[in-house]
């Protein structure tokens, strides 16, 4: 059995979604300790959770102390079962992060699967839909992963109640070093039960900086919200706009934190392609623009599951 401390590195949700992945696909048990011990709410939270007992589902296998709150659990894999599967998580827990946690497990399935998932889809801490869809999902495609995505509602915090559905099918994933992509600017506004003059003042920061391809989606959502996502090619920011935070200001720092992003990948991008890269045949480079707390965690958690040579040299990463 594979026992990580879960307040080691990063010590977040990256660590058990991680593992849990890993254990499926090896079918090595593991147990993991000291879950979000450091955090101001330890434990697991409901999306946490929510991505165990998807595991737990799709592997047929067994976890002990999936509990909300929980700071230990332990995950006896069973054999991937691909098909149809509904995930609510009953908050407004990311979505996108239990989509992150189940995806690379379906790729071993035997039959193509199509997943549904209600929660949040815009929400502080977690990658946007728009994120998940227009860059993420670009990325782990150069591995030859087969999957479509599409929102279906929008759901912003407090009460979630968005939905995702994507189809992935099985593949044997490749090596990837050509990471050559688009570096035409483009922004997706949302906005859910607030003026408009939100969006048009957010819209405008982006064109004052000569940037025209910005869509405004006005959106049907159980709770009043305000995200921004911009990105060129497979680089990305996700800012979600908060009370009192002025719409000029949460767009700025959209397009702040993008032009930050000038290697092949971005800082978050570069620790969720270090999964894919260690399970495809061959070699696979990137370069980062930063080499972050969650990349460094997520290599750590992949070396106790495969044996992968991972290299870090500058803002490189090696999978070999």
């Amino acid at each position: 059995m594979i026992e990580i401390d879960g307040s080691k590195g990063e010590g977040g949700g990256q660590i058990i979604r991680s593992a849990l992945s890993l254990a499926s696909i090896t079918g090595k048990k593991v147990r993991i300790y000291n879950i979000r011990a450091g955090r101001n709410n330890p434990g697991l939270r409901p999306q946490h959770l929510m991505a165990c007992n998807s595991v737990r589902k799709i592997c047929r296998g067994t976890i002990e102390g999936a509990e909300l709150g929980s700071t230990e659990l332990i995950f006896s894999p069973g054999k991937i079962v691909g098909g149809k599967y509904e995930f609510n998580i009953g908050t407004a827990g990311s979505v996108i992060l239990v989509a992150q946690t189940i995806l690379p497990i379906l790729i071993r399935a035997q039959k193509k699967s199509q997943i549904r998932i209600i929660g949040g889809t815009h929400v502080m801490k977690a990658p946007s839909y728009d994120y998940f869809e227009k860059v993420f999902a670009t990325a782990i495609k150069r591995f030859g992963v087969q999957m479509d995505c599409k929102m279906i509602k929008t759901g912003f915090y407090p009460k979630g109640g968005g939905i995702i559905e994507f189809s992935i099918e099985r593949v044997e994933l490749h090596g990837c070093k050509t990471w050559t992509s688009d570096d035409e600017i483009q922004a997706i506004i949302r906005i859910a039960g607030l003026d408009q003059s939100i969006a048009i003042r957010e819209k405008k920061i982006f064109v004052q900086n000569k940037i025209e391809n910005v869509k405004i989606h006005e959106e049907q959502s159980l709770s009043v919200g305000n995200a921004i996502t911009c990105f060129k090619g497979l680089r990305g920011s996700y800012v979600p706009g908060e009370k009192g935070k002025r719409a000029e200001i949460v767009a700025q720092e959209a397009l702040d934190n993008l032009n930050k992003e000038t290697a092949e990948v971005d800082l978050h991008l570069a620790d969720q392609l270090v999964i894919y890269g260690a399970l495809a045949k061959g070699e696979t480079e990137y370069s980062t623009s930063e080499l972050s707390s969650h990349l460094r965690t997520n290599i750590d958690v992949v070396s106790r599951f495969l044996d992968r040579k991972i290299e870090i040299k500058e803002n490189k990463i090696k999978i070999c």
